[in-house]
C-alpha cells in the first residue's frame, strides 16, 4: 500500500480545458533526504514514460493544498501556470518570473547560499544544512506564488532570512540577468484516474523561439507581488 505524503502543493487541470496529461509520466519518489520540512520539497521526481522524459530530477511546489503518493506515477501536462488550486494568484497561475529564475538557478548548483553539498555551511550566517536550504527556498517560491508568507511558512530565524534573501533581492536580480526562460510547470494528474495533483517546476531545452510561440509559451509573466 503506498504511503500518502500531505505534501502541502496542490495541481492543475485548465478552467479552459479538460486535463489531458499528453506530456508524459513521472514517478513521485519522496521528500528523502533533503525535502519534507512544511510539507515542501526539495523532493525527488522521475520520469516514466511518455514523449518529453526528464529523466531524474529535484523539484519544489507551487501551491498549497493538495497530497502525492510517495510511489505514485503523475501524467503531466507542460505549461507557464499552475491550474486549479492553491490559495492565490488567479486560475491560471502564471509562474512568477522570479519563482523561475530562482529555480533554475538551484537546478544549475548556483544558488547563492544553498548548501549543495549539505555540509552545514548554507544560510547566510553560513550554519543551515541542505535540508534547511531546502525549506527556505519552498518558502520563498510559496510567498512568490502569493500561496503563503514566509513568517507564517517558518519560525525559524535562519531560514527566514534566508528565505527573504532569495524572494526580495536574489530573485529579481536572477530574473534580470536572464535566468527562468527554461523553467516550465508540469501541471500534474494521477495517472490512475486522472485526478488533477500538484503543480511542480522543471528545467527543459529551450525550444525555438517559433516553436514557443506556437506552444503559446512566450514568455514567462513577472507580476509584482506584496508580502501580506
Amino acid at each position: 500500500m503506498k504511503k500518502t505524503l500531505s505534501i502541502l502543493c496542490v495541481a492543475g487541470l485548465a478552467a479552459v480545458a479538460a486535463a489531458s496529461g499528453s506530456d508524459g509520466t513521472v514517478r513521485f519518489n519522496g521528500v528523502q533526504p533533503y525535502g519534507g520540512n512544511n510539507g515542501g520539497g526539495e523532493f525527488s521526481l522521475t520520469g516514466v514514460s511518455g514523449p518529453r522524459l526528464f529523466g531524474n530530477f529535484q523539484s519544489f511546489c507551487l501551491e498549497l493544498n493538495e497530497n502525492l503518493s510517495i510511489g505514485g506515477e503523475y501524467t503531466f501536462d507542460i505549461n507557464t501556470a499552475a491550474t486549479n488550486g492553491g490559495l492565490g494568484g488567479g486560475n491560471p497561475d502564471p509562474l512568477d518570473a522570479r519563482t523561475a529564475a530562482l529555480y533554475e538557478a538551484f537546478v544549475n548548483g548556483s544558488l547563492a547560499d544553498y548548501d549543495f553539498d549539505n555540509s552545514g555551511d548554507g544560510g547566510l550566517a553560513g550554519n543551515l544544512n541542505r535540508r534547511r536550504s531546502a525549506e527556505a527556498l519552498q518558502a520563498a517560491i510559496w510567498e512568490l506564488e502569493q500561496e503563503r508568507t514566509i513568517e507564517d511558512t517558518t519560525s525559524n530565524q535562519d531560514v527566514r532570512d534566508l528565505a527573504n534573501y532569495y524572494a526580495d533581492v536574489l530573485a529579481q536580480q536572477l530574473a534580470d540577468a536572464g535566468l527562468g526562460d527554461r523553467v516550465r510547470v508540469l501541471n500534474m494528474y494521477r495517472a490512475d484516474n486522472g485526478a488533477a495533483s500538484q503543480d511542480i517546476l522543471v528545467l527543459v531545452p529551450l525550444p525555438q523561439a517559433g516553436a514557443l510561440a506556437g506552444l503559446g509559451l512566450a514568455g514567462l509573466a513577472a507580476r509584482r507581488r506584496t508580502r501580506g
